[in-house]
């Protein structure tokens, strides 16, 4: 009797089944180990390149033998999907360096700068840790020593990036430099940073005054307060940073945004608001609450206001980029904050360097300030510096 074709046939096809998926198995696995160095520097690279090669090789042998023997792969198979559909494309989009930005936006920083900067659930951004430049508050500057060290007077200063340029020339670092007599050292801890509101400088004041055992505190803000919001005002800003934090390490997630983005199913940009990112109200709040701070953590303390030519002048950045609706609105903001500034210090019996109408008298105003109208030139910060030094000095703050 001829024997029956179809049955001998039968146990090769398990065995070429198993073939199939041991042979998918090891080249989704070979394929990482490809992958990996590319996607990872240094060593972590290179232990995950071993790795997925130790397991496609190890995966391909333990199917084969499974398939024979008749038995389910299910777990390897799974373990196989996984890599397909998940760990070979990340690696192979970081591998091609691709990185798409989140959604967080507060006008500044831009998205691209955020990605440069370190997450705080507080803050919302902070200096990264480790950077040669920054301390371990998050701040660019020497580390200041905890507790102050006896002889020292310290100024810390609260601000936005107009306090915070240039450093270690920022007009503040000046300030102390010029305050500093042989018989008395002056240091500047400079807690002020690019972007931040009197909302963020409050939650820094909160974090940071008692500790650092400050003789003086200089609070400088308003331009990032009165920039309209997008998305919500600051105080309301409840950004996903946990979620940041994946999305950040992970290119897929990132191509996928991208690709929702694309489709018009998620926004590429946060919705701007009729709001400034900080109220004028709570502006006025922030700052009695940082002046509060200041007076418990020991110190005296100098409110200032922002200079600007603005009235000369409106950048047509901040318009193209939505700072403001107008540039009428560009200049009339920033009037009603610094007014609001000069009427609180009236009523909080706080010393007011009022450098608004300082600069406004001088015949060299236009060049105190960059083009922007709002950050202080080489010659800005030597000025700011000698003003507040003089100020203090004129105002019985510090000895002569």
């Amino acid at each position: 009797m001829e024997p029956d074709a179809t049955a001998a046939e039968r146990p090769t096809q398990p065995a070429a089944s198993g073939r199939g998926v041991a042979a998918a198995f090891a080249f989704s696995f070979g394929l990482g180990a490809v992958l990996a160095p590319q996607a990872f520097a240094g060593a972590l690279g290179w232990t995950l390149a071993a790795g997925f090669a130790l397991v496609a090789a190890a995966g391909f042998a333990l199917i084969r033998s499974l398939s024979r023997a008749g038995r389910s792969s299910g777990p390897l198979f799974a373990l196989w999907t996984l890599q397909a559909l998940l760990v070979v494309p990340e690696l192979g989009l970081r591998s091609a360096g691709f990185e798409h930005l989140s959604g967080i936006q507060f006008g500044y920083p831009h998205p691209e700068d955020f990605w440069q900067l370190e997450l705080d659930d507080e803050l919302f951004w902070k200096l990264p840790a480790g950077s040669p430049m920054s301390n371990s508050l998050g701040f660019f500057g020497p580390e200041p020593a905890r507790p102050k060290p006896r002889g020292v007077q310290r100024l810390v200063m609260l601000g936005d990036s107009c306090s915070q340029q240039d450093h270690p020339f920022a007009w503040p670092e000046l300030a102390a430099r010029e305050l500093s007599t042989p018989e008395r050292a002056w240091e500047c801890v400079n807690l002020a940073l690019s972007g931040y509101s009197s909302h963020q400088g409050l939650k820094v004041a909160q974090r940071w005054l008692g500790e650092l055992e400050p003789d003086l505190v200089a609070i400088y803000f308003g331009w990032n307060d009165h920039w309209l919001a997008r998305g919500a005002i600051d105080s309301a800003k409840r950004p996903a940073l946990a979620f940041e934090r994946v999305y950040r390490a992970s290119a897929l997630l990132q191509a996928l945004r991208k690709l929702l983005v694309r489709a018009g199913l998620l926004g590429g940009d946060a919705p701007l608001m009729t709001q400034a990112r900080v109220p004028l109200e709570e502006y006025r709040s922030n700052l009695v609450a940082m002046v509060a701070l200041a007076r418990e953590a020991g110190a005296r303390v100098v409110l200032i206001t922002a200079p600007s030519t603005h009235d000369l002048a409106v950048p047509e950045y901040l318009l193209k980029h939505r700072f403001q609706t107008d540039a009428r609105a560009v200049v009339e903001e920033h009037g009603r904050y610094n007014q609001a500034l000069r009427e609180l210090a009236e009523r909080q019996q706080a010393p007011l360097l009022d450098l608004e109408r300082d600069f406004a008298e001088r015949d060299d105003r236009g060049a105190l300030l960059r083009e922007d109208g709002i950050h202080f030139s080489e010659a800005g910060r030597i000025a700011a510096a000698r003003a507040f030094a003089e100020f203090v000095r004129e105002q019985g703050l510090v000895s002569r």
